[in-house]
């Protein structure tokens, strides 16, 4: 499976519409907030107000700059980024080195921001002399097969296999596939890649790591929720040490109850650990650890109370190593 979505900033300008580009298989949003030290575009909160109103799983990203401190540029992301948002630095012309990237990474996760992707294109990579991007974030490449103007399926339909070939000891988790996309009748547009689920994603998005690079990973489920609906689930927990990741694409929502429960020779299933009410806050996922034993975890939650008409979010429920 491949999923769709775009990355917008202020050059866009309220383009495109995004309720009509879910309608056409856009599936995710990735905003410029900031670059450098002072720079921030001014387009960012509106941006991601109305992937959220179409129901789009979103991101930022950071444009990182040469010359200037890891400290100075994420101070920056901080004055303008919600807490717990995932950012990704954008490290292309004039943004130094892999080195760079590395403090700023480690100050962005330090400050709670999810760091899923490096935005670095092998172009830029080869520029700097191919060096290890090890302890990086996996990729988000970039690569053109033309520049012709057309739909995301065509413009896909064009990409080579090789495009999704890792370097620098890297893979490449996301694929910019091209720079002149036709979306809700607007162009042109950056067209984005993602081999895996919307369920998925949204795990990369929150911490997780991307599809088949972490086999502790045992179970992911999602479901539909609509204001003020309640749900609830059993999820199957994994053998493994992990945390219970509950994400609902930044869209604040209320877990009512969480049990997690193991068996026993007596009844069969005994209650390990369980945790009340608790509102969660929309830029940050509901975290829990598993408890060692446990086979089943009940989930009780629903969006809070919102006005009629709001679209519909997809929560998901994953397992995350620890």
């Amino acid at each position: 499976m491949v999923l769709f979505g775009l990355d917008i900033s202020h050059h866009q300008g309220g383009n495109p519409n995004l309720h009509q580009a879910r309608a056409e298989g856009v599936e995710f949003v990735i905003c410029k907030a900031t670059e450098s030290s002072g720079f921030v575009d001014q387009r960012f909160h509106e941006n991601v107000s109305r992937a959220q109103n179409a129901g789009l799983l979103v991101a930022a990203y950071h444009y990182q700059r040469a010359g200037v401190s890891a400290a100075a540029q994420v101070d920056n992301v901080r004055r303008v980024v919600p807490p717990g948002m995932p950012v990704i630095p954008d490290v292309e012309g004039n943004s130094g080195s892999a080195g760079l990237t590395r403090e700023i990474v480690n100050l962005l996760r330090s400050a709670g921001y999810p760091v899923p992707l490096t935005y670095l294109p092998r172009w830029y990579w080869q520029q700097l002399g191919s060096p290890s991007l090890a302890g990086l974030p996996p990729l988000w490449s970039s690569r053109y097969p033309d520049n012709a103007q057309g739909s995301i399926a065509d413009e896909y339909a064009d990409v080579p296999g090789h495009y999704w070939d890792g370097y620098g000891g890297l893979g490449v988790a996301l694929l910019q596939f091209s720079s002149s996309g036709r979306v809700a009748g607007y162009a042109p547009l950056d067209l984005n890649a993602f081999r895996g689920t919307r369920q998925e994603f949204a795990a990369l998005l929150g911490g997780g790591a991307p599809p088949g690079a972490d086999p502790t990973i045992e179970e992911e489920s999602h479901m539909e929720l609509g204001p003020g609906i309640t749900v609830s689930k059993t999820l199957v927990c994994p053998a493994t040490s992990a945390d219970l990741v509950i994400s609902l694409g930044f869209v604040s929502f209320t877990v009512h109850h969480l049990k997690f429960f193991g068996p026993t020779p007596e009844t069969g299933h005994a209650e390990l650990a369980s945790y009340g009410e608790q509102r969660v806050d929309p830029a940050r996922p509901y975290v829990k650890p598993v408890p060692q034993g446990a086979m089943t975890v009940e989930v009780l939650y629903s969006l809070d109370p919102a006005p009629a008409g709001t679209p519909q979010h997809t929560a998901v429920a994953a397992f995350r190593a620890r």
